[in-house]
């Protein structure tokens, strides 16, 4: 395999030129001089090419980083192995094999080794995804990944036999037995190796708790008391979070491109242990200094708007806005720049609640607000009216006037909806303006049509 250096040249010449502008803005943001982040939100309008965005910065990623690391893993997250063969292949810039791990983080150090392991490849594209790579849902795991952890906590313990004993849960003896005469650590990333055991034995309740546990499985029994089996799958839950953790250090992740975020927010804002190692992931930096980036790509990273009354399953999109902003700032400035954004913004809406004298007042807190989110997310919509379709949406002048007729409708429609005890209307009437005819699935329109035959009577005007 060559690995003549790469140039991005060729990668980024099929792009549209609305394309190429977001790939060098985004570069710039992530790599560039000028305060950059290691998080950043591209939230291109359905079907403008966010993936070929994607594949443009991981070629601008690679070409900056060949001469700098000795390896660069590309990390691709989305929600399930189909989606991720299908488009890791699109952004493999360098047509090469890509690595697609096996679907427990626990099993990377089996995955990755030998000739065929990370370091044999200069650039590596790596596929997970965070149902199944992240989240340890079964606590014991399977036979194979019981097995790894035996032969890597071999010469740790003081009860070998007990180990040995209680790692086999319900696994069959003889399939028990081969399972771990079939797996050895040749060729495994020593760096794994090293970080679990130093990770256990620093662990002082931890390895105090595995030292009990092999002392209470001397022999093989067929049945364990409930309590010594919750005891003893507890622990090796715990081992195999300490292993899960271990497995950052093998792939050194240079640039993690995460599709579709939003289906997946806990990653990026829960407390689980999933939340946990994925974090890691995001933090991840060598002793070198080098950091990884994290690319999220989604059209619809949050709604913009949710009513009081409208659609309640959908939960607090505001709220899901300011933790996309959080973690795009990072855990250290992060949760203060949104907390700041949330106060700006609230004092936005009262400049335009204060309009037209409070205009110039409006425009600077406007102003301020995009250079929070500039720095951070960029989104292109789609301009039919171009004759190449390759414009961004602009903001022409307008000139609106409300005459007192707007103001009697909204007057009229806003008592319709006092009647039906539905929610305010003011958001409504801005943006139609004949509202009702407009209306689909809302609840203001969703109550008339159920009272229609018995309308209240404060809901028939004359």
């Amino acid at each position: 395999m060559s690995d003549k250096r790469f140039e991005a040249a060729a990668a980024l010449a099929p792009l549209k030129a609305f394309q190429r502008r977001t790939v060098d803005y985004v570069f710039d943001r992530l790599y560039g001089d000028q305060d950059p982040v290691r998080q950043f939100l591209v939230a291109d309008e359905v079907g403008l090419g966010k993936t070929m965005v994607a594949r443009g910065v991981i070629a601008r990623t690679i070409e900056k980083l060949w001469d700098k690391t000795e390896r660069i893993d590309i990390l691709y997250i989305c929600s399930n192995q189909a989606i991720a063969a299908q488009n890791i292949n699109r952004l493999n810039v360098l047509n090469r094999r890509e690595l697609a791990l096996p679907t427990r983080m626990t099993l990377i150090p089996l995955q990755v080794r030998g000739d065929q392991g990370l370091d044999a490849n200069k650039v590596n594209f790596i596929s997970l995804t965070p149902g199944t790579t992240f989240d340890l849902r079964s606590t014991t795991g399977v036979t194979r990944e019981r097995a790894l952890l035996l032969r890597m906590l071999e010469g740790c313990v003081s009860r070998p036999r007990g180990l040995h004993n209680l790692l086999q849960v319900t696994a069959g003896v003889d399939g028990w037995n081969q399972a771990v005469d079939d797996l050895t650590l040749e060729g495994v990333d020593h760096r794994i190796i090293d970080r679990f055991r130093r990770d256990v034995e620093g662990d002082a309740s931890l390895f105090e708790e595995l030292e009990s546990v092999c002392d209470l499985f001397p022999r093989r029994r067929e049945s364990y008391p409930i309590e010594l089996a919750q005891r003893r799958n507890k622990l090796i839950g715990k081992l195999r979070g300490k292993l899960s953790h271990a497995c950052v250090d093998a792939l050194k992740p240079d640039l993690i491109i995460m599709d579709e975020f939003q289906r997946f927010r806990d990653l990026l804002h829960g407390e689980t242990d999933a939340a946990i190692l994925a974090r890691e992931l995001f933090d991840y930096s060598d002793q070198n200094g080098h950091s990884a980036r994290t690319l999220l790509l989604s059209a619809t990273p949050y709604r913009m708007l949710t009513l009081s009354g409208d659609e309640p399953d959908d939960g607090e999109h505001y709220r899901d806005f300011l933790e996309t902003l959080s973690f795009l700032y990072g855990r250290k400035n992060g949760p203060q720049i949104a907390a700041t954004l949330e106060c700006e913004m609230r004092q936005f809406r009262g400049f335009l609640h204060d309009l037209p004298e409070a205009r110039p007042a409006a425009i600077e807190a406007r102003r301020g607000i995009e250079g929070h989110l500039r720095k951070v997310m960029a989104r292109t919509e789609r301009v039919a009216n171009t004759v190449d379709r390759d414009s961004m949406v602009g903001e022409p002048p307008m000139s609106i006037t409300v005459q007192p007729s707007d103001l009697q409708q909204a007057a009229s429609v806003s008592g319709v909806a006092r009647a039906l005890d539905a929610p305010e209307i003011t958001e409504y009437w801005k943006s139609a303006p004949y509202l009702l005819n407009f209306m689909r699935d809302y609840a203001l329109k969703r109550l008339l049509k159920e009272k229609l035959d018995r309308p209240p009577p404060r809901a028939v005007q004359r």
